[in-house]
């Protein structure tokens, strides 16, 4: 993907893209997922465009101009965030273009030309929305495995659960004495209750390593996601599953006692295994095909609004 200060692959056929880049790391994390995987469709030129506050992007939407002369005109324009959206509104009513917003807009939908909405924020499919299992993830080249490697990713209480310490230990320790010889990672998230963090560091060894989320940074547990073999995750943490999905794992949920059931929980099941399957015998199994949503959106734009153009 060329850099989003200019330049590019220089096809005469390249799609411009304009990227409003947000505040948030996250979201240029998504932007930059979704225009790598774009740009295996059809070559890209992606430039940074100047993202306007509200009233100065008002003020040039009366003057039918964005401040961006120097740009080519764009096919696409791509932000997350509220602070881009008004921003790629004006732009695109100076400019022209198609508007892709990779948050859920806290304007009309219909303002937008696609949104894309992960599912447990409220995303659901239609002609302007394609709904995502997870937030879009960040861009990664493939990495092997560490042979016989495990990650446990615990949460903390959550609206639509009943945390249950006894539950949660119990499972950890089935999983650790079923895998005597592989060599964990056991990490705690900021939600994670003291008392079940010293219940499980309680449960470290000469091959559990417990780490505190005091102790790692987001890097180091994108690194762990990469590497090991069987990710376990707490219900809870629908977004973190999804990353250990895309991440080519072999992924299971250490179950709660839930509030009720989301139709974002029962869409795992065929992706990830659920401790209670596990334990019955099924295997944990990366998905296949890989799980990849960038990949998935990139497609579906391409075939919407590319595939006659480029």
């Amino acid at each position: 993907m060329s850099e989003p200060d200019g330049g590019g692959r220089g096809a005469s056929r390249a799609v411009i893209v304009w990227w409003f880049r947000g505040r948030l790391s996250q979201y240029e994390d998504q932007a930059r997922g979704l225009l790598k995987a774009l740009e295996a469709q059809c070559p890209l030129r992606v430039y940074a465009a100047p993202v306007l506050g509200t009233g100065k992007a008002w003020r040039f939407i009366l003057r039918h101009h964005y401040p961006a002369a120097d740009l080519p005109d764009p096919d696409i324009l791509i932000g997350a965030g509220r602070e881009t959206h008004w921003a790629m509104l004006a732009a695109r009513w100076a400019r022209k273009g198609r508007i892709i917003t990779l948050s859920k807009p806290f304007l009309p939908r219909w303002w937008f030309d696609l949104c894309v909405v992960p599912e447990h924020e409220g995303g659901r499919n239609s002609s302007r929305t394609i709904a995502t299992r997870g937030m879009l993830p960040a861009p990664s080249a493939p990495r092997p495995k560490v042979t016989a490697s495990g990650l446990i990713v615990i949460g903390g209480p959550a609206l639509n659960y009943r945390w249950s310490d006894d539950e949660l230990i119990a499972q950890i320790a089935e999983i650790l004495a079923r895998h005597p010889y592989c060599r964990w990672y056991m990490v705690g998230t900021s939600h994670t209750p003291l008392e079940t963090e010293q219940r499980v560091q309680a449960l470290a060894g000469q091959s559990v390593i417990y780490m505190s989320h005091h102790d790692t940074d987001p890097k180091w547990l994108f690194a762990r996601l990469q590497d090991a073999e069987q990710v376990w995750l707490t219900e809870d943490n629908l977004t973190m599953i999804y990353q250990a999905l895309t991440a080519e794992a072999a992924v299971g949920v250490l179950t709660l006692p839930r509030r009720k059931t989301s139709r974002e929980i029962t869409a795992l099941e065929g992706l990830a295994v659920f401790f209670p399957a596990w334990q019955a015998g099924t295997a944990l199994h990366a998905p296949q095909p890989p799980f990849n949503e960038a990949a998935r959106c990139a497609a579906e734009i391409y075939q919407r609004w590319l595939s006659k153009t480029v």
